[in-house]
């Protein structure tokens, strides 16, 4: 464990990464062993893509599908599995919550998100978003009132209540550890994990809630006034209200923009609203959030905004990466 203020005194519960390692016979704390899965986290940027490509084919046109791809290639969230430098391995938490998405066998829906969970308890809030989705999906996208949120007819039988159980058991399991082992994740005064922060952070990094999502934001904008026009109030402030609690954790924390990206699953369905309901204009709304991303170089938000360059100029990061590889 680190100091109450380290990276390390709040990963006691992210047990999904070290349990990996050992899986696949990486032991051991050196520099050689953490390079290995930065290697690994890395390559999943492909299958992740591959995943994501495949998700919006099942709701969207092929035309459509393109430019949100690469929109999200070009923000932090496709990034962080390559420029990863200090080793938070967020890469295989999104890749998870985005497998959980795209699965609709309930066993695989259960097992990837109850692995994103472990990797970084963010996850946990995007479990409602991902809920949400699935909720949604197997009611044509349409849900206009309570009935239809918690109808326990209408999903009982379904994969979305795996959503809720994923929930439910690592809560639970995580009740155990800190009763059992005294694990915990600090809060706090001091902590680096605290609701004083809100203010602050909010007066002189407020950017970072754009930067986050850059483009994409237009979507999520575009989609809750489409649900308001429409008369689906319920499932505008549903989406709404998943937002504002990611951007509470992300400014309670200084690591703004690696906690507001545990949203994406919100800049998908976003995504999906706007051509299931049909809008005209989709495409091109598509096109210019997409184009936003790429013409905006990607800042990281911690402190102060740091923007990310291209691998091949990222020498000072990755120095010690090489040195702990080879020597």
């Amino acid at each position: 464990m680190g100091g109450r203020e380290t990276h390390g005194a709040k990963i006691d519960f992210r047990l999904t990464v070290p349990l990996l390692a050992k899986a696949i016979g990486v032991s051991g704390a050196n520099a050689k062993t953490v390079v290995f899965i930065y290697i690994i986290q890395s390559a999943l940027l492909i299958p992740f893509l591959f995943v994501l490509i495949k998700l919006l084919l099942q709701h969207l046109s092929r035309s459509s599908v393109l430019p949100i791809v690469l929109g999200i290639s070009t923000i932090y969230l496709a990034k962080a599995f390559i420029w990863d430098y200090d080793f938070w391995f967020d890469g295989f938490a999104y890749f998870f919550l985005l497998l959980g998405l795209y699965f609709q066998n309930r066993m695989a829906i259960f097992l990837t998100l109850t692995l994103a969970c472990w990797t970084d308890e963010r996850s946990v809030i995007a479990l409602s978003s991902i809920f949400l989705f699935h909720l949604l999906s197997e009611n044509n996208f349409n849900i206009r009132s309570v009935k239809g949120f918690w109808s326990t007819a209408r999903w009982v039988g379904h994969r979305s209540n795996i959503v809720l159980l994923v929930a439910i058991s690592y809560l639970a399991s995580r009740f155990f550890l800190s009763d059992r082992f005294g694990l915990h994740t600090p809060t706090g005064e001091g902590s680096g994990v605290e609701l004083s922060l809100i203010p602050y952070q909010l007066k002189h990094r407020l950017a970072g809630i754009f930067l986050s999502f850059e483009g994409l934001w237009i979507l999520f904008l575009i989609a809750i006034a489409q649900l308001l026009r429409r008369g689906e109030t319920l499932l505008a402030l549903a989406i709404a209200s998943i937002m504002l609690i990611h951007i509470v954790i992300a400014y309670s924390v200084f690591d703004i923009t690696r906690s507001m990206t545990y949203g994406f699953p919100l800049m998908i369905l976003a995504a999906i609203i706007i051509q299931k309901h049909e809008f005209t204009v989709s495409k091109d709304i598509y096109r210019g959030a997409s184009l936003i991303c790429m013409l905006l170089p990607t800042q990281y938000l911690i402190f102060f905004p740091r923007q990310i360059p291209w691998t091949v100029c990222s020498y000072n990061q990755l120095e010690p990466v090489i040195r702990g590889l080879f020597f």
